[in-house]
């Protein structure tokens, strides 16, 4: 039991997930880059500085500080941690089935140790205002939460009878329970550890004054000095902890659309995080490695933004892909055949690199002639893509959009084929041939201009994009269709924005959980 005290504000941090359209594979590398597009579905972490009163307190020594992480949406999913100010360590104290979360638990011990070195005092203050042995103590209670779409609603939708379909889905409450445990859980790969990760990191950062709440309002500008230093403290604490927590230094392009939202991304190098990643290294190190003013950190982030009324549509397919033995494959492959692999390697980056010219090229086509640029989707809205190039009686004159339109869906199919020339190479199914044949049925549908496996491929998620919402509707119909797999669609869209603090007041399922 926990009652708030009476002066306790509420941090809310939310950060998006993340669709990586192009860069499948080739993100790892810092010679090639990817586009990822950050989605409406976010991941919350709310902090409070509480009264706790849960029993091991009572074993707490002067100078720690009890933390309580309670996450509603599964079942047995709380931990309760002592953070130790005097040694700057976490200890898990219990929890609800006695296994860990490494995901928390990192962030909280490299947070928390930064806290220490960036606002001195701060955490030491907290734990100063409770008598060690007492049943209660100051400490922070933490709420971790998400949108439904990171966790496939099948099941819950089986229960209640209701179909796999948008409208059954919009039926279910905002951040409905799973009925299941989190290491049970069947999760869509929108990225939902690097957005827990993220979001929690900025919430205990903002929460004790290490970054201004008001520089990750929604729509607060990240160019200007004191946001953008703000975000690349964040961004690069998150990236630690994240690969910490993995025991590896991944691409990074996860966090990076957890932090920034949609845009081309190129990693950073794997040797900024090396002595932070060490087993002996310190606070100082840490925040050495992490801070904002260390130049190893040579990661690119150019924002993007999905040409307007092109809507990116997002599919959960029940048969899942080991995405880690993928990629060591594929690894093993470029490894095994190094001039082969550059070879497909540069084609693919070409291909990749046309479909984010030709975004830009069509946000620039509606800035130039928007008249043209929405009369050209409405034509091409009505017709497969398949049809876009060619002249017919009722067709308008070729226009930039038209003709712009038309080249973006070729270049799917581009980068579609190099991609299954690489998971033939790889004997990986990177677009195996039941995808092969549910994406090829969706370019059918008029008004589709992309389809795709996302990030690593396999066989777990396709996305589409289209120009209306009739090209929406009849996807979803290819979808719910479908005999050879079972393909249920995601409400999420993309969305711009990165990691941002919001007002628990509007979101009453987590507010009840404090």
């Amino acid at each position: 039991m926990t009652q708030p005290s009476r002066d306790s504000a509420v941090t809310l941090a939310s950060a998006p997930g993340k669709v990586l359209v192009v860069g499948g594979y080739l993100v790892l590398e810092r010679d090639y880059s990817g586009l990822v597009v950050g989605t409406d579905a976010c991941l919350y972490a709310a902090v409070q500085t509480q009264i706790l009163d849960f029993p091991a307190i009572r074993s707490l020594e002067e100078g720690d500080v009890p933390i309580s992480v309670f996450s509603p949406q599964f079942t047995s999913a709380w931990w309760r941690y002592s953070y130790s100010t005097k040694h700057s360590s976490l200890t898990q104290l219990d929890s609800a089935d006695g296994e860990t979360n490494s995901f928390v638990q990192v962030v909280l011990n490299a947070t928390l140790g930064l806290v220490n070195a960036y606002a001195p005092g701060k955490v030491q203050d907290l734990a100063a205002s409770s008598v060690p042995g007492g049943d209660e103590r100051r400490g922070l209670k933490i709420v971790l939460s998400a949108d439904n779409d990171f966790y496939s609603q099948r099941e819950t939708l089986a229960k209640l009878g209701a179909g796999l379909s948008s409208e059954s889905l919009r039926s279910l409450p905002r951040m409905c329970e799973t009925g299941t445990t989190l290491a049970n859980v069947h999760k869509t790969g929108l990225g939902s550890s690097a957005a827990m990760v993220s979001s929690l990191v900025a919430a205990i950062l903002v929460h004790f004054g290490v970054v201004s709440r008001s520089d990750l309002q929604p729509g607060h500008g990240s160019g200007e000095p004191g946001p953008a230093r703000s975000r690349k403290l964040i961004h690069n604490v998150a990236q630690y902890a994240h690969c910490l927590a993995q025991g590896k230094v991944g691409s990074g392009f996860d966090v990076s659309a957890a932090v920034y939202g949609s845009h081309v991304y190129r990693r950073f190098s794997p040797a900024v995080l090396e002595t932070a990643m060490a087993e002996c290294s310190s606070v100082e190190d840490v925040k050495q490695a992490t801070s904002p003013d260390n130049p190893e950190w040579n990661s690119d982030v150019l924002p993007v933004v999905i040409p307007p009324r092109l809507v990116l549509r997002l599919a959960d397919v029940d048969a899942g892909s080991n995405t880690p033995s993928m990629v060591k494959k594929v690894l093993q492959w470029q490894k095994a055949y190094p001039d082969a692999a550059r070879d497909l390697w540069s084609k693919l980056d070409a291909a990749n690199n046309r479909i984010r010219l030709i975004w830009s090229q069509l946000n620039d086509a509606l800035t130039a002639d928007s008249a043209g640029y929405n009369a050209a989707l409405d034509w091409c809205a009505a017709r497969k893509s398949s049809e876009w190039k060619g002249e017919s009686a009722d067709s308008p004159p070729q226009s930039t959009a038209r003709k712009l339109l038309a080249e973006l869906a070729e270049a799917t199919l581009s980068v579609r084929a190099l991609q299954r020339q690489l998971g033939e190479n790889a004997e990986v199914p990177i677009e195996p041939p039941k995808q092969t044949r549910l994406l090829d049925a969706c370019m059918e549908v008029p008004g589709v201009c992309m389809a795709a496996v996302p990030g690593a491929g396999g066989y777990d998620a396709i996305f589409c994009v289209t120009l209306s919402p009739a090209a929406s509707h009849a996807v979803e119909e290819v979808w719910s269709s479908w005999e050879d797999m079972s393909v249920g669609p995601l409400l999420a869209n993309q969305a711009s924005g990165g990691v941002s603090t919001l007002d628990v007041a509007a979101y009453p399922e987590i507010a009840s959980h404090l």
